[in-house]
């Protein structure tokens, strides 16, 4: 599930998993509609709900894993071909396919959780880590992180280097 929250300068995406966490099709699915819902016109910043910016797609061979594997590349092209700024706030835990998500971003500020770029890799960073590895730009307080991703997406394209 989705939230779109409108403020004044960007639209805020809240990505909100099941349990248990699975980037699923159906959210994936989602996440598609949303960014065309949302157009051209406005910046958008991406986050999650409690301790998961992102999960990872089912790791068990299944039909679901597929499904899901099969609709990622499309909603990564579309976050990336995003005409403004797109900011990942990453919130908690960005697992495989849920920091794929995030590396899509202009830039990616991180306030807690860990980042884990490929599930089949024990490489799971914490924060300050993941900034001295090149993975997020940015770390700040968790009551810090809305307020500062808003003001990031409000620069000019050009102005965010991620």
């Amino acid at each position: 599930m989705l939230d779109l929250d409108y403020r004044r300068d960007a639209i805020v995406v809240r990505i909100r998993t099941a349990t248990p966490a699975v980037l699923d099709s159906v959210l994936l699915d989602g996440l598609a509609a949303a960014i065309t819902y949302i157009g051209p016109r406005r910046p958008i910043v991406l986050t999650g709900v409690g301790g998961v910016f992102a999960p990872d797609v089912e790791t068990a061979p299944c039909p679901a894993r597929t499904d899901a594997l099969n609709r990622l590349p499309g909603v990564l092209s579309a976050l990336r071909s995003h005409p403004l700024p797109m900011v990942a706030a990453i919130n908690g835990d960005a697992i495989g396919a849920g920091y794929a998500l995030a590396e899509t971003a202009d830039v990616r500020i991180m306030s807690g959780g860990a980042v884990e770029p490929s599930s089949r890799r024990a490489l799971r960073l914490q924060p300050r880590a993941a900034v001295a590895a090149g993975l997020v730009e940015l770390h700040c307080s968790p009551g810090h992180l809305i307020d500062l991703a808003l003001r990031l997406a409000a620069q000019p394209q050009g102005a965010l280097a991620g």
